[in-house]
């Protein structure tokens, strides 16, 4: 897959229909990056990997509105919540479901 089809998926993600273009290609370049390094020498199918790096990129992303791992809705009558700072959170159980035993409990 390649950065426009990556980019496009994740506008639609993070519900970005136009605008934002250099924030979103940042973090999707950091997000191919986590990822890579996640993956290591695993081989993973392609869709597999565009979704990983993309369900990174979204949290990536959104993470300007949980600062430290808290946000705040600002509706005034709800706490603020914890968001886990680990970009790649939303990563791992993917890569274990598609048979990359990788995270933070894995032995060598």
């Amino acid at each position: 897959m390649n950065d426009e089809q990556l980019l496009a998926q994740l506008r639609n993600e993070v519900s970005v229909p136009s605008g934002d273009d250099e924030r979103l290609a940042a973090k999707l370049a950091a997000a191919k990056a986590y990822v890579a390094s996640a993956v290591g020498t695993a081989s993973i199918k392609n869709e597999v990997l565009a979704d990983c790096i993309v369900s990174c990129a979204a949290d990536l992303y959104n993470s300007r509105d949980a600062r430290l791992g808290v946000m705040d809705v600002g509706d005034g009558t709800t706490e603020p919540f914890r968001i886990s700072t680990d970009p790649l959170r939303s990563v791992w159980p993917k890569l274990k479901a598609a048979g990359v035993n990788t995270g933070g409990l894995v032995i060598a």
